[in-house]
Order: structure tokens, then sequence, then C-alpha cells
């Protein structure tokens, strides 16, 4: 499927940014964007800067360094931008209901000398100690389409270079606290048992927002004033029902309960108890009470595709492909990941939008395909030994010209 007015697309959503920069700055900013589209992890990240600093702008590759390091622009006005423009094109009213999904990534680094750096527990690895950064990545879920918002540097304590030390609950608060949305709209915070904790429920109840998370087998809560270990609602079999749900790319049947609870220090929860054959029981916790057991399991699945978003980060952008030492930088250079994520997003909602049958199937990888090829270069060559790209630049020189005027 060949992707309609994508290049006056793609310009139109990067100059929906040119008010945050000064107009050499927006040069570079439009430059990392195309290139982390354009070049993903085919390279690393300072080999792409260096020959965009030579072939478009002329410009040594300080400029771009500065950029990162140095030059006065603001993360967070940029996310906003991105927020507006999104619930904009998407048309999101007052009665929609959006979920801000938030989860954790390992990446892997070999520098000792890179700020916030430490030792981790992967979870993927059988909790195997790796050496690295882990963000906290946050992100707007709505009609399946992922806006991704935030990312937080985790470090443990005693890590140089990294900042205060802050947990990963209290990452999550900030995220909370930053989001600004254009319209009040009902929003479920969605996250694993990593994150379920009272003070963060909490921070959602005063925001207004409604959380669901996943309890651990350990947890307890307090049911017609007598408290209760939530294996032990297992054994209540006659408060259990069989449904068949579409969940995770497939459908499933399940068996569940839904249970009303206390938990100290903040209140009334709805739990549901999820048995699948083969697999451990779930219990999943709700601070809407009135939401049912059904779409408590539906919104929670949701929480899924957060996962395929740091995978494409990952394989795609080049999320973790960084090669710097200052700690402004490296979250600068996340952040712009993110943005290049976004303006693909948006490129597939404009396509949506024209054909609402044909464009959900769009990958971020199809995306990104389709940009390369049919949109900003004829050609790519890439000298694999001395780690250098020579742009055909007939098309990109003059598309970047437009984009500039």
């Amino acid at each position: 499927m060949r992707i309609q007015n994508a290049r006056q697309e793609i310009r139109n959503t990067l100059s929906f940014f040119s008010e945050s920069f000064s107009r050499p700055s927006f040069k570079i900013f439009s430059c990392f964007i195309i290139g982390f589209i354009q070049l993903g992890k085919e390279v690393h990240t300072s080999s792409m800067v260096q020959s965009l600093a030579h072939s478009f702008l002329h410009r040594s590759l300080s400029s771009f360094t500065r950029f990162l390091g140095q030059n006065l622009w603001a993360m967070e006005e940029l996310t906003q931008s991105a927020l507006d423009q999104f619930f904009q094109t998407l048309r999101i009213r007052v009665r929609d209901v959006v979920f801000l999904i938030v989860d954790d990534t390992l990446v892997q680094k070999t520098g000792k000398k890179i700020p916030g750096c430490g030792w981790h527990k992967d979870h993927a690895q059988n909790m195997a100690n790796v050496f690295g950064h882990q963000w906290v990545l946050s992100a707007l879920l709505h009609k399946d389409f992922l806006l991704p918002l935030w990312a937080k540097l985790y470090h443990p304590k005693g890590v140089r270079g990294g900042g205060p030390f802050e947990t990963k609950i209290a990452l999550a608060q900030k995220i909370i606290r930053a989001l600004v949305l254009p319209i009040p709209c009902k929003l479920y915070v969605l996250a694993d048992s990593w994150y379920w904790a009272k003070t963060l429920a909490n921070a959602c109840r005063r925001c207004g927002y409604h959380m669901i998370s996943q309890l651990k087998s350990n947890s307890v809560l307090w049911i017609d004033e007598k408290k209760t270990s939530v294996k032990s609602l297992l054994n209540l079999t006659s408060s259990y029902r069989e449904v068949s749900l579409f969940v995770y790319g497939r459908t499933k049947t399940l068996r569940i309960a839904r249970f009303m609870g206390d938990i100290k220090g903040l209140g009334k929860v709805a739990v549901v108890v999820v048995k699948e054959k083969r697999k451990k029981p779930t219990y999943l916790v709700c601070t809407n009470i009135h939401l049912a057991a059904i779409d408590i399991i539906k919104y929670y699945a949701k929480r899924w595709k957060i996962e395929q978003m740091i995978k494409d980060l990952k394989q795609r952008l080049g999320f973790g492909d960084y090669q710097v030492r200052d700690l402004q930088a490296i979250e600068r250079h996340v952040a712009l990941v993110l943005l290049s994520y976004f303006v693909l997003i948006l490129l597939k909602i404009l396509q949506w939008l024209k054909d609402k049958k044909r464009c959900l199937d769009l990958s971020i990888r199809r995306l990104a395909f389709q940009v390369r090829n049919n949109i900003l270069l004829e050609n790519i060559s890439v000298t694999l030994n001395a780690m250098r790209i020579r742009f055909k630049q007939s098309i990109l020189d003059t598309y970047l010209g437009q984009l500039w005027a």
C-alpha cells in the first residue's frame, strides 16, 4: 500500500514544532527526525548525524552536538505540542476514553563513563544483571494509536551523573502530574504489578484519573471488614463465570470473578481474578469500583501495546544508540526518537482518516519503509568499513528546502 501525500503531511507535522526553535535549530531538529526515520538501526547515530551535518547543512558535527547538549529548547514544550496535535487530529472529545500506559525498558551500555549507567535486573533474562540505562516510558493510547510522551531515566542509588535518586514510582508520579490534557476526557492509567502502589493510585485520583494494575499474589485487602489474601479468592468457586474475550490479538476462554474490597490508605477498589488454562491466575485491581469486570480485563490488555512500541523504538528508530557523555544530550536524543515515532503515528492516523479499513494494519516498520523508499530518498549507499553514508541529494535537499522555507 502506497501512502498518499505523505511528503506533504510529514512536512506539515514537522512545521508544527517550528515555533519551539530558532530557524537554524529547527533545521537541525528536522534533520534529526528525518535521520532517525530514514536510517533507524542501520548505522550508529553518530555516523548518521555526521552525514547529515556535511550533506545538507554544510555544518560541522559540533553544531549537532551543541543542539543536543547546549542549545535552548524545551522537551516538555515539544511533547505538549505533539499531544495537542494528537488530540486535534483524532478529534478526541470529553466523553472519550484514553489510556496512559507506563512501563520501563533497559538499554545495555558498555561505557563506564556514561552518566546514569548502573546495574539493573533484567526481567526478560531471568533477572540477570545488565549494565546500562533504565528508562521509565509513558504513552497515551486512543483507538489503537499510541503517542509516546516522556522517557524518565531511572538509576540505582549511588550512580554518578544521573542526578538525585528517585524511585520508579516517583518518576511515574512526575509523568502523571506533568500530563496536561487538551480536553478533560476520561483517562485510565495502566501499569503492571511493579508500579502498583498506593502513592501512585492516590496521585491518579488527585488528578481525576483512574488506575488499573495487577496485584502480586501475596497482596491482601479487606473484604467485609476481614483481612483477605488475594490467593484465597481462588477458593470462592461459586463466584466465577466463564467468558470468551478477544484480548492480546486472539479470543480466549477465561474464568473470571469480581470482588469489592478496601485497601488501607487508598479506599475501595474492584479486584478481578482471571483464570486461564495452564496459566497462573491474574489479579487485576481497578480504582473505578463501577467498572465491569470484562471492561477491566479489556482495558488492562491494552497495556501490551507499549511493549510493541518499545520494540519499534529500539529496532527501527535507534532508541538506545546514543554515544554521548552528557546527561542532557542523552535525554534529548531519547526525546527526539519519541518524536520520530510520533511523526510516523500521525502519518498513520492521517491515512486512517482517509481509509479506515486499510490503514490499521500499517506497522511502524512499513511506515518507515514507505518514508525511506517512496518519499524522501531515491537511493542510500552505505560504506560499512568506514561507516560513511552518501546520499543522493536531489530529492532530499529539495524536500528540506521546502520544509525550511
